[in-house]
């Protein structure tokens, strides 16, 4: 195989351990590098934000005896007023 002083110079330019050649990778990928750190960025944010949202509803609720915390209190007092009622009629 013939020797070329061009292919050492090409091998030369890639090499990983010339800091010139690492810093001109960073320049000309600048971009493509701060996407890369920015998705492991949000995937964190995401799982703390999950890790609180668990905390939140995972929580023993403050009065046990209420079952569902979205119907309203004013319609649970209907109904038991009307079953109340029911009861006496009888």
């Amino acid at each position: 195989m013939d020797y070329d002083e061009n292919t050492y110079e090409n091998t030369s330019e890639l090499s990983i351990w010339d800091i010139n050649s690492v810093i001109n990778y960073i320049k000309n990928n600048l971009v493509q590098i701060f996407l890369l750190i920015l998705v492991f960025v949000i995937i964190y944010v995401v799982d703390h934000i999950s890790n609180i949202n668990a905390a939140i509803f995972g929580a023993q609720q403050i009065i046990p005896g209420i079952a569902n915390p979205t119907q309203h209190p004013s319609s649970q007092m209907k109904m038991s007023v009307k079953s109340k009622k029911d009861k006496s009629k009888k």
